[in-house]
């Protein structure tokens, strides 16, 4: 699937005399990779509410390839391709990780009661390649230990490896990531920048990206957006937005400890990352969901 273009200009989302998102305007290239950055209560999370159609602009417009979606439902947007996550990892705890990549792909891939009761054909086809498709995202991301296991059993950092794995199960040309290191371990959380980078090179999907861990921001976007009380105040490269006054006032904080706050430098940052996450080496450019043959 061909990577989306994202438009959003002079968004707004109120609630009552609250401003939550006031004037932003971004422009995402496709396949790009866009950080969006800022303390609590900037109105990160709610302008991926309003792109994902979660909440509804109070003003302004957001575009994917050039078509309005200020009418189109959250489900209308993930069949045009746009997929986001949530900073609490929405699975269902009671089931088993293989079970919850089958019921995203049941979502996608959906067959009737009376095809798979009388084993049609082609109901039988689908059921195999839903199977084939969990079966891919369990190897490519090193969940095989976990197959059986409960999502309630998971640790913070498996069950966000598993809500990665659900994501790219439905394909995405634009992916909104809220948050994806958010409650996990430090270490954990350094292995998430070879994730999240072997996700981009295989989907080749544009990426929104809203996170607190700025090392790991300045090492995967090529572009990011600073917001500070509903509004953008500083955008560029990591260089640009490193040495902009409005950006370190906002966030990054007087000096360069802000930008190197997790304690890993660049130069062995991937080495101690595959050191602590082993599954991410299984990884291969074939092994993610292959297109529909349909």
């Amino acid at each position: 699937m061909t990577a989306a273009a994202l438009e959003v200009r002079d968004a707004a989302v109120s609630y009552g005399g609250v401003h939550a998102v006031d004037g932003v305007s971004i422009s995402v290239e496709p396949g790009a990779v866009v950080g969006l950055i800022g303390p609590n209560g900037s109105g990160k999370t709610t302008l991926l509410d309003a792109i994902s159609g979660q909440v509804r602009l109070s003003a302004g417009t957001i575009e994917l390839d050039g078509e309005d979606l200020v009418d189109h439902l959250p489900e209308n947007r993930a069949d045009l391709g746009l997929v986001r996550s949530f900073q609490d990892c929405r699975l269902y705890p009671e089931l088993s990780v293989e079970d919850v990549l089958l019921t995203s792909e049941d979502a996608r891939k959906p067959v009737g009661v009376f095809a798979t009761a009388f084993q049609l054909p082609w109901a039988r086809r689908r059921e195999r390649e839903k199977r084939e498709a969990a079966d891919r995202a369990i190897r490519s991301f090193g969940l095989g230990r976990f197959r059986d296991h409960r999502i309630a059993e998971l640790s913070t950092g498996t069950r966000r490896v598993v809500d990665l794995a659900t994501i790219l199960l439905a394909q995405p040309r634009l992916l909104l990531l809220d948050e994806p290191t958010a409650g996990i371990a430090q270490r954990e959380a350094e292995a998430f920048a070879p994730l999240l980078r072997r996700i981009h090179e295989v989907t080749g999907a544009t990426i929104l990206l809203v996170e607190h861990d700025v090392p790991l921001v300045f090492s995967l976007c090529t572009h990011i957006v600073v917001m500070e009380t509903g509004r953008v105040v500083a955008a560029g490269t990591p260089d640009e937005v490193r040495a902009d006054p409005a950006a370190v006032a906002a966030y990054l904080g007087a000096s360069s400890e802000a930008v190197q706050r997790s304690g890993v430098h660049a130069d062995h940052e991937q080495h101690l990352a595959r050191a602590d996450l082993r599954r991410v080496e299984a990884v291969e450019h074939t092994a993610f969901v292959t297109p529909d043959d349909d």
